[in-house]
């Protein structure tokens, strides 16, 4: 098991040390099954993938680690918004991964979003929106409309036109709610002034990804809704769209119970639906060379549901394009169900979890690609896990 090193003296020594050795990145990696630090289960699709543990680290609690992002350096940060920190990953021991741990930013409020542009790493969390740039940490909002209750604020991306795009969470689960800006995509040049409200009518949006120049995030149904169809959301985000929440609900916004003081008819309807509360959270684009079939595809996890007869989520996915450039369905990555083997050809996705070869009872969480176009993903109780090539 790879520990946490937090000495900085030794983390710089092994960091010099390591600059000296070829990495696994630079060379060609050993059988998968030879790696230290490979995993099974979760299955994985053994024709393009090979699963390792790049960390655990329990001390963090159920949210050790949550939101993701890989620098182009090889560094991979990620938040632990519990305890008001970003820490950066980085390789100490050659082999690829970056296991070696450091404190990176300290001191803020809900970190859950990252992202990484022009040297600087671009943190959300609660009402700010910070920049570490290096060992400068810089508040560059904390007027982002946030409170005390509801759903925490969300991803952080950055457009092509350089400006920091955000995602607030709605107040409550199912409420008129009367806090602008809540439930909402904002934007901000990137020293954080000029705020705007792109689009809003969002419960829960988590993740955010551009794909070829179009922004887009996930949403998630408000609770009760048991057994429901397909209501959690992928929404491609235009400029004034409002979504539907707290109004309407599902892929056609059909009315809810507060449907009465709006017209569904004038929401934007999801671009692709999830299973109802499989809870969609970290969203991001593959634009890697590992795994050329998953190319131009956006990936996403599902966190898994809490309150349904059957477990729904629990799941790494990647969502396909048709020719027309709309989402065409989406492949579990993790857990693999090798349908193609007569072995397992009763096995489904509810059975995988229960016999522990699927994320259950772990949440998958956040999601980036590397440089190297590795795919990693955290899931509760501080885990880190990679999706490298055979």
């Amino acid at each position: 098991m790879k520990t946490l090193f937090f000495s900085l003296l030794a983390f710089t020594a092994l960091l010099g040390f390591s600059s000296l050795v070829p990495t696994a990145a630079q060379s060609a990696l050993p059988p998968c099954d030879q790696r230290p630090h490979f995993i099974d289960p979760p299955w994985v699709d053994t024709r393009y993938f090979c699963a390792e543990q790049v960390i655990h680290d329990s001390s963090g609690g159920e949210l050790g680690f949550t939101a993701l992002v890989a620098a182009p350096d090889g560094t991979l940060y990620a938040a632990r918004p519990l305890w008001g920190q970003v820490w950066a990953l980085t390789d100490g021991d050659g082999d690829g991964l970056p296991e070696t741990a450091r404190l990176a930013a300290q001191g803020l409020t809900l970190p859950n979003g990252l992202a990484y542009h022009d040297d600087a790493l671009y943190i959300t969390g609660g009402s700010h929106i910070y920049r570490l740039r290096g060992d400068d940490l810089t508040m560059l909002v904390d007027e982002v409309p946030a409170g005390v209750t509801g759903f925490w604020t969300g991803g952080i991306a950055v457009s092509a036109d350089e400006r920091l795009v955000i995602a607030t969470g709605a107040p409550c689960d199912f409420c008129l709610s009367d806090e602008p800006g809540r439930g909402a995509i904002l934007s901000y040049v990137l020293d954080g002034r000029d705020p705007q409200v792109v689009a809003n009518g969002l419960r829960q949006p988590t993740g955010l990804a551009f794909r070829n120049g179009e922004l887009w995030t996930v949403d998630s149904a408000r609770d009760g809704l048991f057994d429901a169809p397909e209501l959690d959301e992928l929404n491609r985000v235009t400029p004034g769209a409002h979504f539907g929440w707290p109004f309407c609900i599902g892929p056609k916004n059909q009315p809810d119970d507060l449907s009465g003081a709006f017209d569904c008819a004038q929401a934007t309807p999801p671009a692709f639906t999830f299973p109802t509360h499989s809870q969609p959270l970290g969203l991001t684009l593959y634009d890697g060379e590992a795994f050329p079939h998953l190319r131009g595809q956006l990936l996403v996890t599902l966190g898994g549901s809490y309150n349904e007869t059957q477990v729904q989520g629990y799941t790494l996915n990647s969502i396909a394009f048709d020719a027309a450039d709309q989402p065409a369905g989406y492949t579990i990555l993790l857990p693999h169900i090798p349908t193609d083997n007569p072995t397992w050809q009763n096995l489904d996705l509810l059975k995988t979890h229960y016999q522990k070869s699927g994320f259950w009872p772990y949440r998958p969480m956040g999601v980036t690609v590397s440089r190297e176009g590795w795919i990693y993903v955290s899931a509760s109780g501080g885990r880190i896990w990679a999706l490298r090539p055979r």
